[in-house]
């Protein structure tokens, strides 16, 4: 392995990935920060908004490659590089407006890297090219599910290089592959390409290592958690309020504010807060509603919400994606950040984010989202019973109307979020690689802000 390495993320910049995406170029950028030499080659979709200078980017593929059930190459050369003449955001509109079909996308990319140990072999001799023009010694893996293309790649290249794999969001790749009547081939490859790496997997949080070992049957020593990063704030400054007015114009300072910050999605529960928020409504205790974040799969659930607020006769502040300007001030603004998830989290950055500005957060007893929130005798954020909407309301209740208890989650928050700092994480992975940082003066590595202003804006949108 060469002794000055280089490192390739590759990565899904699309659908219900866009937190696991944030995770991998933080990291990416920490290591080019430090003096490392670093490439993103993406998959379907990019950020490149969220890239430091000085990082190349490449195309590993397109998402048009798997409009049908076999990759067409037609459709990824062509296609795709016409398909991004157009803007980001028109190119989601696009997206969304055709009900189901990124989750037709996925499905397909999905079945075709393991329905076979040979997965889509024109796209591998394209990562085999890449890796050698760029001279890469280390494969950083986004998820597990796409590194049957990493397992592939080593098996037939002259290029000496190694591969780490993390497990993040990998349950939604098990998902497609239950639907395509594969989920027995995914858990062999899973397996195969873990045992391929020389270095045990990278898992996000113990709950979601356990889970990886229940449901894909995976040997536990070849797993080791490391906890995601953030960059954390340089100041406990708020934001004025009237920064808010601009996306939410009737919000009022003198009421407390609930929020909730994250993808649109069926599986984040947000239909429980709203039922909270409206049991609370009942018992005439006052608060504000706001609930923001960009969607995946279209507009479906996002409707859903406003019919389902306008059935309970609620006013919610409801907006789409926010800029890191706005989500920064709802931080800091809020009485508490709620995260109502109804499927078993690997992890909870909105709810890292929203501590590390002190503000307590609320998130369900389940899956790894609760172990950001307590840390020895500190605490936070309080936990609910998960998918129960009325212990929600009295956890709500609680930090609503307890200013004692409040004040004492709050100034705990940001000790709590500090776990969770970009140096850390990075420092594990390279100790789990078995390579030295090679950082300039520590002093500045832990206050260095990314030289890329448009970094600001790599929360926009969550997973």
């Amino acid at each position: 392995m060469s002794a000055n390495p280089t490192f390739a993320f590759v990565t899904i910049g699309s659908g219900s990935y866009v937190g696991s995406t944030v995770r991998d170029i933080i990291l990416a950028n920490a290591l080019h920060r430090r003096g490392f030499k670093v490439v993103v080659y993406w998959m379907m979709e990019c950020k490149p908004e969220l890239v430091a200078d000085g990082i190349r980017q490449r195309m590993l593929c397109y998402g048009p490659r798997y409009h049908f059930r076999q990759p067409s190459e037609i459709l990824d050369k062509i296609v795709g590089p016409l398909l991004f003449l157009f803007p980001a955001r028109e190119r989601v509109r696009i997206a969304q407006g055709m009900p189901g079909y990124v989750d037709r996308l996925l499905g397909n990319l999905t079945s075709c890297l393991h329905r076979t140990p040979d997965p889509d072999p024109l796209l591998v001799k394209r990562l085999i090219k890449f890796m050698a023009l760029d001279g890469v010694s280390h494969l950083m893996m986004s998820f597990a599910a796409i590194s049957p293309i990493a397992l592939a790649a080593k098996k037939n290249s002259d290029h000496p290089f190694d591969y780490l794999v993390t497990f993040q969001g990998d349950e939604h790749f098990a998902s497609y592959a239950r639907k395509a009547g594969l989920l027995p081939e995914f858990r062999q490859r899973l397996k195969d390409v873990v045992q391929g790496s020389p270095w045990p997997a990278v898992v996000i949080s113990h709950d979601y290592l356990d889970r990886i070992v229940e449901e894909m049957g995976l040997d536990r020593e070849r797993l080791r958690v490391i906890y995601n990063g953030i960059e954390l704030a340089r100041d406990n400054e708020k934001p004025p309020f009237a920064v808010l007015n601009t996306v939410f114009p009737d919000l009022k300072e003198d009421t407390p504010i609930v929020s909730y910050v994250g993808r649109q999605e069926s599986e984040k529960g947000i239909d429980l807060l709203l039922y909270a928020a409206k049991l609370l409504e009942v018992r005439r205790i006052p608060m504000q509603l706001v609930v923001c974040g960009s969607t995946a799969k279209g507009q479906s659930y996002r409707n859903a919400i406003v019919d389902i607020a306008d059935h309970l006769r609620l006013a919610v502040h409801h907006a789409g994606q926010i800029s890191s300007e706005i989500r920064d001030a709802l931080y800091a603004h809020s009485r508490c950040v709620v995260y109502p998830s109804i499927c078993r989290e690997p992890f909870g950055l909105v709810a890292v984010e929203a501590m590390n500005r002190g503000t307590p957060v609320i998130v369900p007893d389940y899956g790894g989202i609760t172990e950001v929130v307590r840390h020895s005798d500190k605490a936070g954020g309080l936990t609910f019973k998960a998918w129960d909407s009325a212990d929600l309301a009295l956890k709500l209740e609680q930090l609503l109307t307890d200013g004692m208890m409040h004040r004492k989650l709050s100034s705990q928050a940001r000790d709590i979020a500090a776990k969770f700092n970009v140096e850390y994480m990075t420092d594990a992975v390279l100790e789990h690689i078995g390579i030295g940082s090679v950082r300039r003066d520590p002093d500045d590595i832990c206050t260095e802000q990314p030289r890329n202003p448009a970094l600001r804006e790599s929360h926009r949108a969550r997973a």
